[in-house]
């Protein structure tokens, strides 16, 4: 069995390079402070976050479609299974939806204390927090304008995990990867978690959540100790940007 070559490592991080760049220029030329470095990364955190959950789904989706169309599908399951499927559908849409965007509502009032925007209610979000479709109007009305920008070099360096598990999901079945082989070998599985279609998508997200929680202590930290200068920002995203992930796997 041949094994794909694996890229240079300069061309697998100068992507992350790139962002690392786009994300420093943004600070310094704009001039912005401690405020816009937290807003910026809360509206990634709920972008990126949600569009990753949404990828899932939508790998679980058609999985399950390429399944019931199937030639060894029994025809007269076929529609229970549609119902079945979409109602599971419905329902990991419904809670994601309600629990990732809640909690970053959430969230939101307790920034709003500390890092107060212009024009924003005075409770952040908190309005919107059990109806997504409120958050996400409220969202493009406050923070896409000043900082969606931030957005583009944060795509840049979670490409990776976006929209992998829609990606993983049409290459197996592509492959000819039945319902039933999904988990494969374990012992192999263990060995290569990408073999997952889905892999750990549903995690990543609110991995990235309490790694936000952790930047904005740092933020809050230095906010008080009256250290809002250009070498916070370059810590900042030298922890967002920086490829920890493939100095992983020169170390593993």
């Amino acid at each position: 069995m041949t094994t794909k070559t694996e890229k240079p490592l300069l061309v697998r991080i100068l992507p992350d390079i790139l962002a690392f760049g786009i994300g420093l220029g943004i600070a310094y030329f704009l001039k912005w402070e401690t405020t816009e470095l937290v807003w910026s990364l809360w509206l990634c955190s709920l972008v990126l976050g949600y569009l990753t959950l949404l990828s899932a789904i939508g790998g679980g989706a058609y999985i399950g479609i390429q399944a019931i169309i199937h030639k060894d599908f029994k025809k007269q399951y076929r529609v229970p299974a549609v119902l079945i499927g979409i109602a599971i559908g419905i329902f990991f849409l419904g809670f994601f939806s309600l629990h990732f965007g809640a909690f970053h509502a959430v969230h939101s009032v307790f920034l709003m204390q500390f890092f107060p925007v212009k024009g924003m209610p005075d409770d952040g979000f908190g309005a919107a927090f059990m109806n997504p479709p409120l958050l996400w109007v409220l969202v493009f009305r406050h923070l896409m304008m000043p900082y969606g920008m931030f957005l583009i070099p944060a795509i840049i360096a979670e490409r990776k995990h976006i929209f992998l598990p829609l990606v993983r999901a049409v290459k197996a079945v592509q492959a000819g990867m039945r319902p039933n082989d999904q988990v494969g070998d374990r012992t192999e599985r263990k060995k290569d978690k990408d073999r997952h279609p889905i892999g750990d998508a549903m995690a990543r997200p609110y991995l990235n959540v309490v790694r936000m929680h952790l930047l904005i202590f740092f933020f809050a930290f230095c906010h008080i100790l009256k250290v809002d200068s250009f070498f916070v920002y370059a810590v900042v995203y030298f922890v967002y940007f920086f490829p920890w992930s493939e100095i992983k796997k020169r170390t593993a």
